[in-house]
């Protein structure tokens, strides 16, 4: 059962998510200046992983509708439903530690 569930959430995160995953919180963990703006940075590096792979999966598909490639991005994001959804809770995860870390070694 653990296993089952632990290789889905690792099959659900592709390298070029893990990359922009990183990129996202980095940028969103140097933009907060307090602790209360953690649910906003999250939100904004969720919502930029969507539509970074909506926008991904539209310039995959060359001469494709639109509304192919949202169908398409929507069921590969259905593929990973596990890790997509531990997504919004890693983002908390890492921009809090990225900005634990500014706050505590960073320059005033």
């Amino acid at each position: 059962m653990i296993e089952e569930f632990a290789t889905r959430l690792i099959a659900g995160f592709t390298p070029a998510t893990l990359i922009l995953l990183t990129l996202v919180s980095i940028v969103a963990a140097l933009v907060m200046r307090r602790w209360s703006q953690l649910s906003a940075a999250a939100l904004f590096a969720f919502a930029v992983d969507c539509v970074a792979r909506y926008l991904l999966e539209l310039g995959a598909a060359d001469g494709v509708p639109v509304n192919f490639a949202m169908e398409l991005a929507m069921t590969r994001l259905d593929a990973g439903a596990i890790s997509a959804m531990a997504r919004p809770f890693l983002y908390l995860a890492v921009i809090a530690a990225l900005f634990w870390v500014k706050k505590r070694y960073g320059g005033k």
